[in-house]
């Protein structure tokens, strides 16, 4: 065990998933040169590369898309929206296509995908950067929500997304990024 913040176990977690699973991605904005804008992606792109760590254009719907056409072919995409307030347009993409994917088509194909998004206040940011819609993706059939309370939760519950065979939106809370815990390296 040892201790780290919240959001350097979300990173952890990433890392070794990555190394275990050559089929998982990351992408969203500014996830591989800058780390993220909490940097919980910080030094993926200079481990797994371009292809494995992709930014992406500020179009979240794009990016939900993108994650859902990956998963459907194989991959298991990890799409980072920077902050929940902008998570509305990926609504869509969700609810008439991951939630569905492994019912329309009979449980031949599945959606592995895993939608990280901070969310609450904390940073006094504007309009869109404080928002908390977990409910919300809770009720769209299909969907897994979770969100961790300590970075062990964090580490764990992200890895078994990453497992799993179902679409899940991981929520984190911004305040939560700088709370420090012990951590199985493993």
């Amino acid at each position: 065990m040892t201790q780290i913040t919240l959001v350097e176990a979300v990173n952890l977690a990433l890392k070794r998933a990555m190394h275990d699973d050559p089929n998982i991605v990351v992408l969203g904005q500014d996830v591989g040169v800058d780390g993220g804008v909490f940097r919980a992606t910080l030094g993926l792109a200079e481990r797994f590369g371009a292809e494995r760590v992709i930014d992406t254009p500020l179009a979240e719907a794009l990016i939900i898309g993108m994650a859902i056409g990956m998963a459907a072919e194989g991959l298991r995409p990890v799409a980072e929206i920077q902050f929940a307030g902008f998570s509305y347009s990926t609504i869509d993409q969700l609810l008439n296509h991951a939630g569905r994917m492994r019912y329309r088509t009979r449980g031949r194909l599945s959606c592995p995908l895993v939608m990280r998004t901070p969310c609450g206040a904390g940073i006094h940011a504007p309009e869109h950067h404080s928002e908390s819609p977990e409910s919300m993706f809770a009720h769209i059939p299909g969907i897994r929500v979770v969100t961790p309370w300590s970075p062990r939760d964090a580490k764990g519950l992200l890895k078994t997304c990453l497992a799993g065979e179902d679409p899940v939106v991981f929520v984190e809370h911004k305040a939560l990024y700088g709370t420090s815990g012990p951590v199985p390296l493993k």
